[in-house]
């Protein structure tokens, strides 16, 4: 090759890796403050999320706790007879101050006057917490901050409910807002950054205060803190990227308060300004260093490098058995183009071996090569899974576990840990999407080759579809495991499970519900045995729908269902969720096949693990003999298991 036409390649090679680098560097010149805001505000969305949904837990647990306050018949009778129910009242307050941050509890009349304050707030007093329009309340709600609350020398903020039924008032919890303020202090983002809860008047960790007027802070923000109250932002925060601060804010589900993540504008600049140097540092070395490589690339190379690439063409256009030529070159490009001429060697008996192989054989192969890093799939392989082999290897998250979902893919990850470990061989069951986006089964094995040092050569494996035996499988699973007209557990797999949970549930309370269907009987003659499995079938979704997020019901047969509660709220508040099942259900259902409402009415048996029996079978019997108690006397009723109750006259329907 002449001097001009090496100097031309020169020209070109140098100024094809090094223009790159110079626009890379003017982008990123222009761009990297934008992205250093872009980054700050992601990081400040991931906290700023992350926090409010703490703030929004601890709210909302108080919430469900006044809400059932609300529900309490001493709270209610505090309006009309507060002498009656005082002493109550006073047990249950001192019992809330244990916890920390409950200061009072607190009942109101229609108009917003103290009855009654465990703190003794003057009776008649407008409480603080309720402002004009607090009649129109119809449901649990939170308040502002309140800046050292003179009745409680504390920050607060109070939770409040409106009585239930017939109740003309409200009752709220007094809380301490070290509650939320205590989080928001420990928590913070990226050095500098820190994360603060605002109303319209207060903020909470605002330059590490616990609360502080938000006038200090709005000033300094883009948009104001008014504005971001008055904003309905979606899960995951809205960005804000102009003033003192850049961040972002959103709002706390179940409040009218917003969060805010804070970053100092000035940080960010300086942070950047860091990594732009050392980027411009490192790209005019990189720039050196292209053009002294290019420089030897084209005196040393090009004519080997050109004379290969000539062979790999012909050899790419189809001509398998072209080869390079060693003569003339020096000892290293020899020495590549002979393992090269190796490679294509062992790749077209490889080849041909697959090939081979696949044609006679319906199961799906894959071949991983260490050596070369390359991925071989069979034809049918494509066909079936579809997957693109572009980066792909066994265990870097890019092969088979890109198509499956968590669970699967963490298993098989742990496989081929174990594969690549004993270098042997690994089998593992795993659920893929295959080329058309539907969920199939395969069955893989997979086997380590090596060399006689033992070092991993490559990996042989093939798939087998097996989505028809599972899925036939996982029907009959499911269909011994469930009651088919309720779809509720069944008696054997309710026990098994009940058990499971009590053996979990050490050192807390459990509670389990007999429920039966009074006059089922009844409604079967009178309606048919049709209607009679419409009934069976609302009284099952009732049921479901009380279980909460770790209950779950069982059907025993008949109109006989059991049910496992093992929230420590709803536990605490089984009398309660028992009403709500016979309220909801004695609401009726209407039936279309007869047009009337049927008014389904239902005992209810309730016995507690540990207080009434630790194993699960007696605990179903003592809530069995509760309901019968209902039974007899009156039904429509619940009753919590006491020992007489063994002593009744008759057959219970559950028997051990």
């Amino acid at each position: 090759m002449n001097i001009k036409v090496k100097t031309s390649l020169r020209v070109i090679l140098i100024g094809a890796t090094v223009l790159p680098l110079i626009v890379v560097a003017i982008v990123a010149t222009l761009q990297i403050f934008g992205f250093s805001k872009a980054m700050i505000g992601d990081e400040a969305s991931k906290a700023g999320a992350a926090q409010s949904a703490i703030v929004s837990n601890i709210v909302n647990s108080y919430v469900c706790d006044v809400n059932a306050f609300a529900e309490m018949d001493s709270i209610k009778h505090a309006v009309t007879d507060l002498n009656k129910v005082k002493d109550d009242l006073d047990v249950t307050a001192n019992a809330l101050k244990k916890s920390g941050s409950i200061l009072d509890l607190v009942v109101c009349d229609s108009e917003g006057g103290v009855i009654y304050s465990s703190k003794g707030i003057q009776v008649g007093t407008h409480f603080f917490a309720l402002d004009d329009n607090s009649s129109s309340k119809t449901s649990a709600f939170t308040s502002k901050f309140f800046t050292n609350e003179s009745a409680y020398g504390a920050n607060v903020f109070a939770v409040t409910a409106p009585l239930s039924g017939n109740g003309k008032g409200y009752v709220s919890f007094v809380i301490d807002t070290l509650k939320i303020s205590e989080p928001l202090l420990k928590t913070g983002f990226l050095g500098s950054g820190s994360l603060v809860v605002s109303d319209s008047d207060n903020v909470l960790n605002y330059n590490g205060l616990p609360i502080s007027s938000n006038s200090e802070l709005s000033g300094s923000l883009n948009p104001d803190i008014s504005t971001m109250l008055s904003t309905t932002v979606e899960e995951g925060g809205e960005k804000y990227t102009e003033g003192r601060y850049i961040g972002s804010y959103g709002n706390i589900k179940g409040t009218n308060w917003v969060w805010i993540s804070l970053y100092p504008a000035s940080d960010a600049t300086g942070s950047v300004m860091m990594i732009f140097i050392i980027c411009g540092v490192a790209i005019l070395a990189l720039m050196l260093v292209c053009v002294l490589v290019m420089i030897f690339t084209t005196r040393k190379v090009m004519d080997p490098m050109l004379h290969m690439l000539a062979t790999m063409k012909e050899i790419n256009s189809g001509n398998r058995s072209e080869r390079i030529n060693t003569q003339g070159m020096g000892k290293e490009f020899a020495g590549m183009s002979e393992v090269f001429n190796e490679m294509m060697d062992e790749s077209l008996m490889s080849e041909e071996l697959h090939k081979t192989i696949s044609d006679i054989s319906d199961n799906m192969l894959f071949e991983w090569d260490f050596s070369k890093e390359s991925m071989f799939v069979s034809d049918n392989f494509k066909e079936k899974i579809g997957l693109n082999l572009s980066g792909a290897t066994l265990n870097n998250g890019k092969f088979l576990d890109s198509l499956m979902d968590e669970d699967d893919s963490e298993k098989y990850k742990r496989d081929m840990n174990t594969l690549f470990k004993d270098k042997g061989d690994v089998g593992g069951e795993y659920k893929i999407k295959n080329a058309n986006g539907q969920e199939m089964w395969v069955s893989m094995r997979a086997r380590c080759v090596t060399d006689r040092l033992g070092e991993v050569l490559r990996v042989i494996g093939v798939l087998t579809d097996i989505t028809s035996e599972k899925n036939a499988t996982l029907k009959l699973a499911e269909r011994a495991s469930f009651d088919f007209l309720s779809q509720l557990y069944n008696r054997n797999t309710f026990e098994r499970e009940f058990a499971s949970e009590l053996e979990r549930s050490v050192g807390k309370k459990v509670a389990a519900l007999f429920i039966d269907v009074d006059d089922f009987k009844f409604i079967n003659d009178r309606y048919s045995h049709a209607v009679g499995d419409e009934v069976i079938r609302f009284v099952a979704d009732v049921i479901k729908s009380k279980t909460g997020e770790t209950g779950f019901a069982g059907r025993f047969g008949g109109d006989e269902f059991v049910l496992c509660i093992s929230d420590p709220k709803l536990v605490e508040n089984v009398e309660v969720l028992s009403m709500d099942i016979i309220d909801d259900l004695y609401a009726g259902y209407y039936s279309q096949s007869v047009d009337t409402t049927l008014n389904i009415k239902a005992s209810i048996g309730i016995a507690i693990y540990p207080d009434h029996s630790t194993d699960g079978k007696e605990l179903v019997g003592c809530a069995d003999a509760a309901m019968y108690f209902v039974k007899k006397n009156g039904k429509a009723n619940y009753h919590i298991f006491v020992p007489e109750d063994n002593q009744l006259e008759g057959n219970h329907s559950y028997s051990l």
